[in-house]
């Protein structure tokens, strides 16, 4: 009897929560890379991740509330697949006394990517925390190479006007409504913050003698300044036919940079629009995407539109993507930046493939992103200046996903 009851007990409790779900997803990417960044003696090679995805762990969960109401949340954290120090937060800072050069330490990765909770139903979903932008569906859906090496993502495409192109904002909400004939739309809002009180200037620790950030974040909503971003999207998708539309307005005016506690206030809005579409026939898939970035002062006016194709043959996918982008403002107004990306997968399973790809931009519109030209590496700290405006990247790599 004690044992039916015992049963009984066991079999109500998980009927209570059978309606509940949580999953553990992921990735990892890692593998052999050559960078150019732009001249003969800035070739750097070794072992990198994210040749072809993001290294990532996903902690996903679902509740059903009855009455077809559901709650949901993401929790993604972005890793690096092939060093240590680049997840435990290693301090990093440089060796002056002058605040403008001060970074802070290296923050730890954990949590890093899309945080969010919300609720859905028959009419559409709302999600709050730090939540993907709808450019990025409109991005994926273009071409075939996701954020990775051949997307142009970070070089000549950008998600966001922030240094690292962002592709979500803090302390965000996102509106999605239910599909209708094929068709759904989003918003998404991140309030402006301006109210905090000036930052101090950074001192010297006694211990190293070099410069920590000064109050450039803290937790405290108000206590630091934030970009205000607003965003409508509107998404199709029905039989081969996939289409997605962005816009996406950044306003950045009083805004300090986060990085540098002694940064100017920024002084402009921003507005990039991304539109793309895509056409599945048989073993052939056709894409096209354009993006336009502009600001309210015209100091930035650029075009990029690029077309992509993809091929199936049996376990090895091939893939490809060309384009140009256009500079229309500044010095190097009428310039021209061209992009050629181009990979390999072969899928060893359902869950693992080896992969090729390779990405080459001649630059001389300078639309590249500093992000992937960075300041630190010899000779490219003035790359306007360069002859040598092209840039290449390679990478042979193993992508598992669980």
């Amino acid at each position: 009897m004690k044992k039916t009851l015992v049963a009984m007990a066991v079999i109500a409790t998980t009927s209570a929560y059978a309606q509940s779900n949580v999953q553990i997803d992921g990735i990892f990417d890692a593998g052999f890379q050559q960078i150019n960044y732009k001249g003969a003696d800035n070739t750097v090679k070794g072992f990198n991740g994210n040749g072809s995805s993001t290294s990532q762990l996903n902690i996903r969960g679902t509740e059903d509330l009855g009455g077809g109401l559901k709650a949901n949340f993401r929790f993604e954290s972005d890793f690096n697949a092939v060093s240590t120090y680049a997840n435990t937060g290693l301090a990093s800072s440089t060796n002056s006394s002058s605040a403008t050069e001060s970074i802070n330490s290296v923050a730890s990765t954990f949590g890093n990517g899309e945080i969010r909770v919300g609720l859905e139903n028959a009419a559409g979903r709302f999600d709050i925390g730090s939540v993907n932008y709808n450019s990025l569906s409109t991005y994926l859906l273009g071409q075939p190479f996701g954020t990775a090496i051949g997307s142009g993502f970070r070089t000549v495409y950008i998600n966001d006007t922030q240094a690292t192109s962002q592709v979500r904002g803090e302390n965000a909400i996102k509106l999605n409504t239910a599909k209708f004939n094929g068709f759904d739309a989003t918003y998404y809002k991140s309030y402006k913050q301006t109210k905090a009180a000036a930052l101090t200037t950074a001192t010297s620790t006694s211990t190293t003698g070099l410069t920590p950030q000064a109050n450039g974040f803290t937790t405290s909503m108000g206590a630091y300044d934030q970009q205000g971003t607003t965003e409508f999207g509107l998404n199709y998708a029905n039989g081969p036919i996939a289409a997605s539309y962005s816009s996406l307005k950044v306003d950045n005016i009083g805004i300090q940079a986060i990085n540098s506690s002694d940064a100017a206030a920024g002084t402009t809005t921003q507005t990039v629009n991304t539109g793309a579409a895509k056409y599945s026939m048989g073993n052939w898939t056709f894409g096209a995407m354009n993006q336009t970035n502009k600001t309210n002062t015209s100091s930035v006016n650029t075009s990029v539109t690029t077309f992509s194709t993809t091929y199936t043959m049996g376990n090895t996918v091939l893939m490809a993507q060309t384009g140009e982008g256009k500079s229309s403002a500044g010095t190097y107004s009428g310039s021209k930046t061209k992009l050629i990306g181009i990979g390999a997968d072969y899928n060893m399973s359902k869950r693992t493939a080896l992969y090729f790809r390779m990405e080459s931009i001649d630059d001389n519109a300078r639309l590249m992103n500093a992000a992937v030209n960075p300041n630190v590496i010899a000779g490219s700290s003035n790359v306007n200046g360069l002859t040598d405006q092209k840039f290449s990247r390679s990478a042979i790599g193993l992508r598992h996903n669980f």
